[in-house]
């Protein structure tokens, strides 16, 4: 690795944007094309295409015009920072990109896999989205030509090949990693509506069902709320002057809960706990707490918390689950995630930006409660999956800590 660094100090220049990408708008000849697939801004995240679906022709919005080929980088215009970017490593002679989306061509002796990189790096985004603030106000918007000129360090074909490579081998652990993630999270999910919802759980053959108000279910099974599962207690009403941009203290947010039942602390706000002496004892969270947010459009969303930093804090309206027995933790966490219980707490807050849930609403759900010998059993199935989840989860996070170390050195 030094010697690399030291091949990158000595035979680079200093180049900038339009040295690595040319822009490109080539027009997309529907001529002979029933079906394409069209891919607007939010199709791409974080390098990803998230949309594959074909469309028809005859439907397709005004602004999909634009053809892209292997090796392009396609780079939404509005708000760098939301991360709208991907690399065409695909044949795409089927896709269509809308006008919103900059689609980049490499230049000659430039390494697609680092010019994405160098345009990619949160260093240089911060800067893309402080252009784009400057430029506009409400939506910030770029332009190529905004950018164009905007400098990076250009080391030489095989340098940038190498690059490429070191950072692409983090990449591609943490990608592995995330679809390892996402079958623990499907498998739970499975086992949970397989014993909860189809009744078929270990030695169902051998119990009788029985009439409810919800139903037929299992005897010794019963009807009851989730106030007999858990309590919900509330965070703290932290003045906003408080709050600073680094610490070892972070304070969770409801901008912090992801729908993806996480919790992101890409831009967390960070207390100094000597300014409240001891009155946030009882607003402490750790990791492994799993928390609710209870206000707005995004009222209802779960997440567990699992960072890299030992003690958190908690805001108003974000709720913390407080499980009467551990053994009720993994099934009432299971069970508010499901699709029909978010949206009926959704509801129950009227989605709105002003719209409130409150504890009561929440301990107030109707659910059907097994009994202590199989909620026991599937909190013991079930934790370990997540205890495996949030090692590659913080796996993640060091990796994704050593690689923007790395790259900062390297480009």
């Amino acid at each position: 690795m030094s010697k690399l660094l030291e091949q990158i100090n000595t035979e680079s220049r200093i180049g900038s944007i339009k040295d690595l990408v040319f822009p490109v708008s080539n027009t997309y000849d529907f001529s002979n094309k029933d079906k394409v697939v069209f891919v607007n801004t939010g199709d791409v995240h974080e390098g990803k295409f998230i949309h594959k679906n074909y469309s028809s022709t005859k439907k397709l919005p005004g602004q999909a015009k634009k053809i892209i080929e292997f090796g392009d980088i396609v780079f939404s215009e509005i708000r760098p920072k939301n991360r709208h970017f991907a690399l065409v490593d695909f044949d795409s002679k089927d896709y269509v990109v809308s006008t919103k989306l900059i689609v980049l061509r490499i230049k000659e002796n430039i390494d697609p896999r680092f010019a994405y990189i160098v345009l990619t790096a949160d260093q240089n985004l911060r800067e893309f989205q402080n252009i784009a603030e400057s430029r506009s106000g409400t939506f910030p918007q770029i332009t190529f030509e905004a950018i164009a000129d905007y400098e990076v360090n250009i080391p030489d074909l095989p340098t940038q090949k190498k690059i490429a490579e070191i950072l692409g081998a983090y990449d591609a652990k943490i990608e592995n990693n995330n679809k390892i993630i996402k079958n623990l999270e499907a498998t739970a999910q499975a086992i949970f509506n397989e014993w909860f919802v189809n009744f078929r759980f270990p030695g169902h053959e051998k119990v009788k069902m029985v009439d409810s108000e919800m139903g037929e279910i299992p005897e010794k099974w019963r009807v009851g709320r989730l106030s007999e599962l858990l309590k919900v207690k509330h965070g703290f009403a932290f003045s906003g002057n408080k709050f600073k941009n680094e610490g070892i203290y972070p304070v969770i947010k409801i901008k912090n809960i992801l729908e993806n039942n996480t919790v992101n602390l890409d831009k967390v706000d960070f207390i100094d706990i000597n300014d409240f002496g001891g009155i946030l004892e009882n607003f402490e969270i750790f990791n492994g707490d799993i928390l609710i947010a209870m206000t707005g459009a995004t009222s209802g969303k779960i997440a567990v918390l699992m960072d890299n930093y030992d003690r958190y804090f908690l805001n108003q309206r974000v709720g913390k689950f407080e499980f009467l027995k551990e053994e009720n933790r993994w099934f009432s966490y299971i069970y508010l995630t499901q699709e029909q219980n978010r949206n009926l707490l959704l509801t129950m807050s009227d989605g709105s930006a002003q719209g409130n849930l409150s504890p009561k609403q929440v301990e107030n759900l109707e659910t059907i409660i097994p009994d202590e010998i199989i909620l026991k059993l599937f909190n013991k199935i079930i934790k370990s999956m997540f205890e495996n989840k949030f090692f590659l989860q913080l796996e993640n996070n060091e990796l994704k800590e050593s690689r923007n170390q790395l790259l900062a050195k390297l480009i």
